[in-house]
């Protein structure tokens, strides 16, 4: 299970011409997931447990040369539920690219995932 969030008007701009703003941040937490059998059938859940945040600042401009956790039009990271405090992705190519692969076409974002960057 997965929460996204983003900085203010990110969507709004990003209906306007199907792009992401230089500057805008993503945050994606995902959540454990838990699931039992209730009246209605089997049912499922997200718990209060964070897994994982993924976080990318979109990076129009390649401000970061070399740097490792940017490229490819964004600044990447990753935190641990159990370490919210220390980012542990070395090199976006590595620890995010594999995830984010099947999205390459809608700059490296999910976008059919989330209605509200395609209806108001």
């Amino acid at each position: 299970m997965h929460l996204v969030w983003a900085s203010p008007g990110t969507a709004a701009a990003y209906r306007l011409d199907n792009r992401f703003a230089d500057d805008a941040v993503l945050v994606k937490e995902v959540l454990a997931g838990e699931h039992g059998r209730m009246k209605t059938g089997q049912a499922n859940w997200a718990s209060d447990t964070t897994k994982v945040w993924f976080v990318m600042i979109k990076d129009a401009k390649g401000r970061y040369p070399g740097n490792p956790l940017w490229g490819d039009g964004w600044g990447w990271a990753l935190f641990k539920g159990d370490a919210p405090d220390k980012q542990v992705a070395t090199d976006y190519r590595k620890d995010c690219l594999g995830c984010q692969q099947p999205a390459r076409a809608t700059d490296w974002v999910y976008v059919k995932s989330y209605p509200v960057l395609t209806h108001e």
